[in-house]
């Protein structure tokens, strides 16, 4: 964009490709058409910009319109500057081929992949907003559409009337989370669904968040990152095509065993929120809190680049020392507690 490098997330969950106002602000851009953006469980206020060129995978695309709204949540959330979500719009026409495990992808013409032995083929649709929607099941139950999400970092996500229908918290231990993403913090119940399909491949222990609202009204849950990464993925969205291959090395599900809901900032983890019965708030931590040291290492701009993230996922039992906004050393113990 006019020679701009940025940080973008690659987002089949978005129909549309969305600027940062920041990013906006640099390229001069001024819209003054108002729009509203949906995500999953909440709406955002956008406005409209026309006539946007874009490269991505060596190609340039002319978009016809893009929104910008503000993605700072989005970055919060992901822990590091994303300027640009790159929507349904920016894959159609291509072939794109994704490789989680070595971070690589290809693009191609669309209708130029045709599988091979080992790859099952899915159909894919679109909704109502134009998302893009699969067929999967969870719990042995009957295939229902959901969101095809590569820009949700949640394994899974069901609409908290499916949850309910269904009985799928009964006898099941469960916690409370935040989702953060362009329509802001939204609260949700989070669990592990033992069971889910997509295609003809059993994933187990899936981390899943039911948002308490969900505004969707073509799907009942969305697929996001973590599972979709258990496969070896070629996305044809022109040709309503999904390719899905197991993956030799597909990427951990991670589970959380903090108890945290994070936001960072230049120096420092700002807690959004703390889940309900975990170790976070058993230790007294509360909304508003800051962490500024974890086991005696700083947060800075390096946080999510390398493994520092990773030691809310560390197994159960171990102790991490944590250095709060009053520079206080306190000590959490890491635990299951959904």
């Amino acid at each position: 964009m006019a020679g701009l490098s940025v940080g973008a997330i690659i987002d089949s969950g978005s129909a549309a490709s969305i600027i940062s106002s920041s990013l906006a602000t640099k390229l001069g851009l001024s819209p003054t058409e108002k729009r509203t953006v949906r995500g999953v469980s909440g709406r955002a206020s956008a406005l409209l910009a026309r006539n946007i060129e874009i490269k991505f995978g060596g190609e340039r695309r002319r978009l016809p319109s893009v929104f910008i709204a503000d993605l700072k949540a989005v970055s919060s959330a992901l822990g590091r500057p994303v300027e640009m979500v790159l929507g349904e719009d920016m894959l159609a026409e291509r072939c794109v081929a994704f490789d989680f495990a070595n971070r690589r992808l290809s693009v191609g013409a669309t209708g130029g992949f045709a599988g091979e032995k080992g790859w099952e083929r899915v159909s894919l649709i679109h909704g109502s907003n134009r998302e893009l929607l699969v067929d999967a099941s969870v719990m042995d139950l009957a295939n229902m559409p959901m969101v095809f999400d590569l820009g949700s970092s949640t394994a899974l996500m069901l609409a908290p009337s499916y949850v309910s229908d269904h009985r799928l918290l009964q006898g099941v231990r469960q916690s409370t989370a935040a989702i953060g993403g362009i329509d802001g913090i939204t609260s949700a119940t989070t669990f592990i669904t033992d069971r889910v399909k997509l295609g003809k491949v059993p994933i187990r222990a899936a981390p899943t968040l039911s948002p308490t609202t969900w505004l969707s009204t073509s799907a009942v849950g969305s697929i996001g990152l973590p599972l979709i990464a258990q496969f070896d993925v070629v996305l044809d969205v022109s040709a309503g095509q999904l390719w899905l291959r197991p993956a030799q090395r597909g990427l951990p599900m991670l589970e959380d065993h903090s108890g945290f809901g994070l936001a960072l900032t230049k120096d420092e983890l700002h807690v959004v929120h703390v889940a309900k019965n975990s170790p976070a708030a058993q230790s007294g931590w509360g909304v508003g809190d800051g962490i500024l040291a974890i086991n005696g290492r700083d947060i800075d701009s390096s946080y999510t680049f390398d493994h520092h993230w990773r030691w809310r996922f560390m197994k159960p039992g171990t102790i991490v020392a944590l250095k709060d906004h009053l520079g206080r050393t306190r000590d959490l113990c890491l635990a299951d507690y959904y």
